[in-house]
Order: C-alpha cells, then structure tokens, then sequence
C-alpha cells in the first residue's frame, strides 16, 4: 500500500479511488475501502428507487472493485455487521443483511433481499438467490450456485449442482468454540430469520 493515496474519513480508512455515498451511510470506525470500491450506489432495480441507508459496522474491509448497494424502501436498510470481509469484485445487493465476521470470496453476487449469518464463508464465484438466508457457520463452495428453495442450515458445507450440505463445516466450528447446543440454538434462530424475513 501507498501510504499518501489512502485518507483517514470518519475513523475510516479509505483509498482516494474508492466511491462512498456518505450522504446515506450511517458508518462505525476502523473499516479499510481499497482501490476502485463502490459503496452506497442505488441499487439495481428495474422497477424500485433507493430510500434508505447503508448501515456499516467496524472494521470491516472492502476490497477492490467491491460494490454495495443501498435499499428499496426507506422502512428498511442494506446493513452489515463487524470484521466482515469483501474480497475484490464481491457485489452484495438492496437490502440485504450481514451479520458479524462474514467472508465474501472473490467475484461472489449476492442478489437482493438476502441474509447472511455470522461466521458463513462464501467461496469464489459463488452466486445467492434473492430472499435467501444463510445459516451461520456455513461455507459455500467455490462456483456453487445457491436457488431460492435451499435451505442452507447452520455449520454446514454446502456444494455442488443442485447445492447439499455434504458435511458439517467442521473447521469453522472447532475454530469459533462452537459447541452442540450453540449450534442448536443458531439452528432455531435460523428457522426465525428465514420465517420473518422471507415474509418482508
């Protein structure tokens, strides 16, 4: 990195390429946007206009060509957690949701609408369906096209055409400390997130 060519902007570090619609950003501190980041555009939607915000948590990290885009509707808003990272040419679209520490992997189009779940890692190319909900702990392989009537439970590996959970995504759980009944209980929150949010 150059030092000269990244700006500390609201606690954040941001390269003089980046595109930030700060006007419509409600932001936290210590997030990194890299070279050529888009963050905050309208969204792409052919019959809706954006009205809400982008609501961005710490330290976050949006690497290049990352594009984000705002919500549909000013009752809701596109929001991501904390220690996320969007790796280069990641795309998450209106009114989506990430909770904490979610990995997008290079060139991974996640559509509108969708919920992400702390700790799921989303491999290279990977596409999500709109109203899809990912449980937590899960890792999607790599190319791995998600459709809309998958259901992607908690601590899983999902891959494959069409996607199924092969194995538990036991590397992500050993390392988070995550234990039987926590995994149990993320299986309960998961069933309430897909029920609530598919009813938006």
């Amino acid at each position: 990195m150059i030092k000269n060519e990244y700006r500390i902007i609201k606690g954040n570090k941001v390269h003089n390429t980046a595109i930030i619609n700060w006007d419509n950003i409600q932001i936290g501190k210590n997030n990194i946007f890299f070279p050529y980041s888009i963050i905050g555009e309208v969204s792409q939607h052919p019959y809706k206009n954006s009205q809400g915000r982008l609501i961005i948590g710490n330290g976050n990290i949006f690497r290049e060509f990352t594009t984000i885009h705002l919500p549909t509707s000013k009752y809701t808003n596109t929001t991501i957690g904390n220690n996320c990272y969007f790796m280069t040419k990641s795309h998450l679209g209106h009114d989506s949701y990430v909770e904490n520490n979610v990995i997008l992997s290079n060139d991974v189009n996640i559509a509108g609408h969708t919920y992400l779940m702390k700790f799921c890692q989303i491999g290279l190319n990977s596409v999500i369906h709109q109203e899809q909900v990912v449980g937590s702990y899960t890792m999607i392989g790599m190319s791995t096209i998600i459709g809309k009537k998958t259901n992607l439970r908690p601590g899983y590996i999902y891959t494959g055409f069409p996607p199924r959970g092969i194995l538990k995504n036991k590397i992500s759980l050993t390392r988070n400390n995550v234990t039987e009944e926590e995994l149990k209980n993320e299986q309960i929150r998961y069933e309430k997130i897909k029920s609530e949010w598919i009813r938006k």
